[in-house]
C-alpha cells in the first residue's frame, strides 16, 4: 500500500506539474512528460524555504502544495481534456520507467561506489527538522554536500512512509523514466515527429557505447559483455554514460539532475521560440538554480543551454542590440535568479575547490569513438554537411580556403600529439559558425546543443577541476562530470546532427539503424542478465547481515539528535552502513568522503573521533565506554557484524555492558548508554 501512495503522490505532482507547463505554452504531451518533475520541483520549493526558515514541519508544508497542485491539474484537465496526448505521454514514460526497473531487478543493494552516500543523503532529509540537514558522517555538523535533487523526493516518500531500501530503487526507475519522456519530448520537437523522440530518448538513456559492440567482436558472449569497462574507457578517469548510471543505481547528484536540465531545454526552446516572456524567464530561473542546487557541475553547461537556446531561435541569432536587448536580458534574470531562489542553500554551501589546472593527460581518438561514437559521429557528420554548404555558396577562392583548411585540420590531427583535441575543436568551430549563420528554419537550436555537447567532451582535453586526488587521477572527475553531460546534449541534437550530416532521408533512416545495433549490445547483455538471474527484487537492504538490519529499523525510529557510534572503516566498503541507512548520524563515517567535501582542514577533526571511536571499542571497560560516549556526545553504540569482526569477543562485552539493550537480534546489539 504504500508503494501504490508513493505512486499517487508523485502522479498528484505531475497533475500540477502539467497545469503549470501548458501555461508556459508546452502542448499537452510536453507538460506531461514534464509535469512530474516540475510539480515535484514547485512541492520542494515552499518546503525546503519553510525549513530554512525553521519549520519543524517542513514536509507538511510540502504536503499541503502537493494538494493544491493536484486539485489545479484535475481542473487544468477537465478543462482540455487532451487524453490522447496525455496517454501517448504516460506511455511513454511508463515503459521507460520498466526498463529501468528490470534493468535493476538483479542488483538492487544500495552497497558499494556512492550508494551508502545517496542512501545517508536521503536518510537524513527524511529526519531533518530544517536546513542544511544534518551530515550523517560527521555528527553535529550540517551536510556540506549538494542534496537539492533527493531533496525532490523527500515529501512524496515521506508521505508515503515506504521504506527508504524500496523507496530508493523506486526513484531510479521515475527518475529514469522523467528522464526518458523529457529527452523524447524535446527529441520530438527539434525533429518534428515521434520518431525523432524515440530516437533521442534512445540514445539518451538506454543506448551503450561502442565498446560493447567491440566485446562482443571479440568473442565475449552477449551475457558477459563488461559495461563497467565500458564506463572506465578512458585511463584514470571515469566515462559513464547514462545506461550505466542508471543500470548500476547511484542516486548520485549527476543522475538527479539530469532530468533537470532536460526539462530545462524543453522550456528554454519554448522561450527562444515564441520569447522569454516573466513567467518563461521565472520558471527558467527556478529550473537553473534547482538544477544548480542539486549538482554544481551541471551549473555552467545548464545556464549555457539555456542562454543559447534563448539566442539562437530558429529564425536567427540574437545580438544585444534591438531585440536582442531582451533575450541578453533574460539570460541575466535567469543566472541570478536562479541564485536567488536557492539562495540560503549557496550561502551555506562552501564547495573544497582547489582551482583549475591543465590536464596531462588525454583521450585518443579510438577511446573517445568507443565511448560516444554513436553521438560524435554525427557531429562530424553534421559539422562536414555544414561546411559543403558554406563551400557550394562560396567564390571560387573561398571554396579553396575551406578545402585546405580542412586538409590543414586532417594533417595536424594525424601528426598532433593530441589529436582528439584537434578534431574536437575543430567540429566545435563549424558547428558554432552554424549557429550564426544558417539560415531560417535549418534547426540553429539543435545545432547549438551539439556546440555545447562537444565543447564538453573538448573541456577534458584542456583544463581540469582540482579535487585532491591525486596526479594520476587529476582530471577523474572532470572527464565524469563533463562526458556524461555532453552524451546527454549530443543526444538532444541528434535530428539537426543527422538532419545536416546526411541530408537524405534514407540515408538518416540506414545510419540510425547502423547506430542502435552499435548502441543495442549493453542493454541486450543486461536485459539477458536479468533473465538468467536466480535473485530478483527491490530490496536495497537485501545484502545487510540481518542483526544488522533491525538495529537499523530501531535506529529510524530514535528521536531527531540521537548520535551512534560504530565501527569505522574505508570509504565505498559496508561501513557506515547503519548510520546511512537509517539517517542517524555517526560520530564518524566515511572519513574519506569527509576530505572530499570539508578539505584538509578536517583531517585532525576526524583523525580524533576515529581515535576515539577504536579507544571505546578496544577499551575493555564499560566505565571507559561510557565516559569515552560521553566525550562523543553519543547515546547509542552498535554491536553488528562488522564490529564483531573487528573487536574481540571480550571488548564487545564491555561494550554491552556499558548500558541498556535497545536491540537485540542474534548476536547484534544496539546499546543505549545512559548517564
Amino acid at each position: 500500500m504504500a508503494l501504490i501512495f508513493l505512486l499517487l503522490a508523485v502522479i498528484a505532482a505531475g497533475l500540477g506539474g502539467y497545469a503549470l507547463l501548458v501555461r508556459l505554452g508546452l502542448d499537452d504531451f510536453e507538460a506531461w512528460c514534464g509535469g512530474r518533475l516540475g510539480g515535484l520541483i514547485v512541492v520542494a520549493m515552499p518546503a525546503w524555504w519553510a525549513g530554512v526558515a525553521g519549520v519543524r514541519h517542513w514536509t507538511t508544508v510540502g504536503a499541503v502544495v502537493l494538494v493544491a497542485l493536484a486539485a489545479a491539474g484535475l481542473f487544468s484537465l477537465r478543462r482540455r481534456r487532451p487524453w490522447r496526448q496525455l496517454l501517448a505521454a504516460e506511455a511513454v514514460f511508463t515503459v521507460f520507467a520498466a526498463a529501468v526497473l528490470f534493468l535493476r531487478l538483479d542488483h538492487p543493494e544500495i552497497i558499494q561506489q556512492e550508494k551508502s552516500m545517496d542512501l545517508g543523503i536521503f536518510a537524513s532529509l527524511l529526519r531533518a527538522e530544517g536546513f542544511p540537514p544534518p551530515d550523517m558522517w560527521l555528527a553535529g555538523e550540517a551536510l556540506p554536500y549538494y542534496y537539492w535533487g533527493a531533496l525532490l523526493w523527500t515529501v512524496p516518500i515521506a508521505l508515503s512512509r515506504l521504506p527508504l531500501e524500496l523507496a530508493y530503487n523506486l526513484v531510479v526507475a521515475l527518475a529514469g523514466g522523467i528522464t526518458a519522456a523529457l529527452l523524447w519530448a524535446v527529441g520530438r520537437r527539434l525533429g518534428g515527429g515521434h520518431r525523432w523522440g524515440l530516437a533521442v530518448a534512445f540514445f539518451g538513456l538506454l543506448a551503450g557505447t561502442p565498446d560493447g559492440l567491440r566485446q562482443l567482436l571479440g568473442g565475449v558472449p552477449l551475457a558477459a559483455v563488461d559495461i563497467w569497462h565500458s564506463s572506465r574507457q578512458v585511463a584514470d578517469t571515469i566515462t559513464e554514460f547514462p545506461l550505466f548510471t542508471f543500470w548500476l543505481g547511484d542516486l548520485h547528484p549527476h543522475l538527479l539532475a539530469m532530468p533537470i536540465a532536460v526539462l530545462a531545454v524543453l522550456v528554454a526552446l519554448e522561450a527562444g521560440s515564441r520569447g522569454p516572456d516573466a513567467p518563461r524567464v521565472a520558471a527558467l530561473a527556478v529550473l537553473f538554480g534547482v538544477g544548480w542546487a542539486a549538482n554544481p557541475w551541471s551549473m555552467p553547461p545548464t545556464l549555457a543551454a539555456i542562454a543559447l537556446l534563448l539566442l539562437a531561435a530558429d529564425r536567427r541569432w540574437y545580438w544585444p542590440v534591438g531585440e536582442g536587448r531582451r533575450r541578453w536580458l533574460a539570460v541575466v534574470v535567469v543566472a541570478a535568479g536562479g541564485w536567488l531562489v536557492t539562495a540560503p542553500f549557496h550561502l551555506g554551501f562552501q564547495p573544497f575547490f582547489d582551482g583549475i589546472g591543465m590536464v596531462t593527460a588525454w583521450t585518443s581518438p579510438l577511446d573517445l569513438l568507443l565511448y560516444a561514437g554513436c553521438l560524435v559521429v554525427p557531429a562530424l557528420l553534421a559539422a562536414i554537411g555544414l561546411l559543403g554548404t558554406q563551400v557550394s555558396s562560396a567564390d571560387e577562392s573561398g571554396r579553396a580556403a575551406m578545402l585546405l583548411a580542412g586538409a590543414a585540420v586532417a594533417i595536424l590531427a594525424a601528426v598532433a600529439a593530441r589529436p582528439t583535441l584537434v578534431l574536437l575543436a575543430a567540429i566545435l568551430v563549424v558547428l558554432v559558425i552554424g549557429v550564426f549563420r544558417v539560415q531560417e528554419g535549418r534547426g540553429r537550436p539543435g545545432l547549438a546543443l551539439a556546440a555545447l555537447g562537444v565543447f564538453l567532451l573538448l573541456v577534458p582535453e584542456i583544463v581540469y577541476v582540482a579535487d585532491g586526488y591525486g596526479d594520476a587521477l587529476h582530471r577523474m572527475n572532470t572527464v565524469f562530470k563533463a562526458y556524461i553531460q555532453g552524451w546527454v546534449f549530443l543526444a538532444l541534437a541528434l535530428p539537426a546532427m543527422l538532419r545536416w550530416g546526411l541530408p537524405s532521408r534514407g540515408r538518416r533512416a540506414a545510419a540510425l539503424a547502423v547506430m542502435v545495433a552499435v548502441a543495442a549490445v549493453h542493454p541486450a547483455s543486461l536485459g539477458l542478465r536479468q533473465l538468467e538471474a536466480p535473485h530478483l527484487g527491490l530490496d536495497g537492504m537485501r545484502w545487510l547481515d540481518p542483526g544488522d538490519r533491525a538495529i537499523v529499523e530501531a535506529l529510524r525510529k530514535e528521536p531527531v539528535g540521537a548520535v551512534l557510534i560504530e565501527a569505522v572503516g574505508d570509504a565505498y566498503t559496508e561501513y557506515a552502513r547503519l548510520s546511512a541507512a537509517s539517517g542517524v548520524p555517526a560520530y564518524l563515517g566515511w572519513e574519506n568522503h569527509e576530505l572530499v567535501w570539508r578539505g584538509s582542514s578536517v583531517l585532525e577533526e576526524t583523525g580524533r573521533r576515529k581515535a576515539l571511536i577504536d579507544a571505546l571499542y578496544s577499551s575493555g571497560d564499560p566505565a571507559e565506554v561510557r565516559r569515552l560516549a560521553a566525550e562523543a556526545g553519543a547515546d547509542l553504540i552498535a554491536i553488528g557484524s562488522l564490529e564483531r569482526r573487528d573487536y574481540g569477543p571480550s571488548q564487545l562485552a564491555a561494550v554491552a555492558a556499558a548500558g541498556e539493550p535497545v536491540v537485540e537480534h542474534g548476536e547484534a546489539l544496539l546499546v543505549r548508554i545512559t548517564p
